[in-house]
């Protein structure tokens, strides 16, 4: 059985979904606006794409400002200056302190920066507990990286549509 709307249920639809909308809207950063990075390193694109030449890197808590804005991706200034994913940063600025407690309650923000990975303090008191462990295999790993210039080339004759 198919069901019809009226106009007036029609009219309440088309409202919730610009009032959604609007909402979305004012969540996200503009120009001028400053984003902390959240992962441990990120690189900074010289286009808005994933795979190509890179910019540069930041690490976790780099605070960076917007200069535009195309889709998922913001250029900006700052550490280094070019393209990065919304994925890889957090709005606003966030204010990291090592100190323990760090002078009050923890952000929601710089909860989510400290559970992403060791910081050298963490991983230096980590080896210090440890001195059994072997860490070269992830030293190696961490050395290991991957030149964005010719993975471009290579996904660019293998015609495999690098263009995200």
């Amino acid at each position: 059985m198919q069901r019809v709307r009226t106009s007036k249920q029609w009219f309440a639809v088309i409202a919730a979904g610009l009032a959604l909308a609007g909402a979305v809207a004012v969540a996200a950063p503009k120009a001028g606006s400053t984003v902390t990075v959240r992962v441990m390193s990120a690189k900074v694109m010289k286009s808005p794409k994933f795979i190509g030449p890179a910019a540069g890197s930041v690490s976790r808590g780099d605070q960076l400002t917007i200069a535009e804005i195309k889709g998922d991706w913001y250029r900006v200034t700052g550490a280094k200056t070019g393209w990065i994913n919304r994925t890889s940063v957090v709005d606003g600025k966030v204010a990291l302190s090592s100190s323990p407690g760090g002078g009050g309650a923890a952000s929601r923000d710089e909860v989510e920066l400290a559970g992403r990975g060791f910081t050298p303090d963490v991983e230096e008191e980590y080896r210090g507990k440890h001195p059994d462990l072997d860490f070269s295999h992830v030293e190696a790993i961490e050395k290991t990286g991957v030149d964005l210039s010719e993975l471009g080339a290579f996904v660019e004759e293998g015609g495999l549509g690098g263009d995200q």
